[in-house]
């Protein structure tokens, strides 16, 4: 095995602009998920959150787009997302390179406070068992 299979990803952090209501609309009417905590403030507040919520395949998208800008839509095999916490509208979402030990390796993204909104698995073409 190369060490270029193994280890952190070659990527530099890239910051998502951030998510405007706009884009949160345009997203939930792509992927026609009409679940109201993505969309409608009072049922939102009444879940006892804040503001509305992006939805999780939002926020995958953003590290999915960050992995696709450095390495091409064919290398990307496989991306497996754990949502650690909300993101919500206004946010900024910095995707970053995290190594998991020999074998794995995977992304972080943080909201502009730091905190963790989600990590993942990345599996590339040559990959160890691609």
């Amino acid at each position: 095995m190369s060490e270029q299979r193994m280890g952190e990803l070659d990527l530099s952090p890239a910051t998502a602009p951030a998510i405007t209501p706009e884009a949160m609309r345009s997203f939930v009417d792509g992927v026609s998920d009409p679940n109201p905590v993505h969309t409608d403030p009072e049922f939102a507040a009444k879940a006892g959150l804040p503001d509305v919520v992006v939805q999780a395949s939002h926020t995958t998208a953003l590290a999915l787009d960050a992995l696709i800008a450095r390495f091409g839509a064919d290398a990307i095999l496989n991306l497996d997302i754990r949502l650690r916490g909300p993101v919500f509208p206004g946010d900024e979402v910095t995707v970053s390179p995290v190594s998991y030990g020999e074998l794995d390796r995977g992304v972080e993204l943080r909201n502009q406070r730091g905190d963790v909104v989600a990590s993942g698995i990345v599996v590339m073409r040559g990959d160890p068992d691609e």
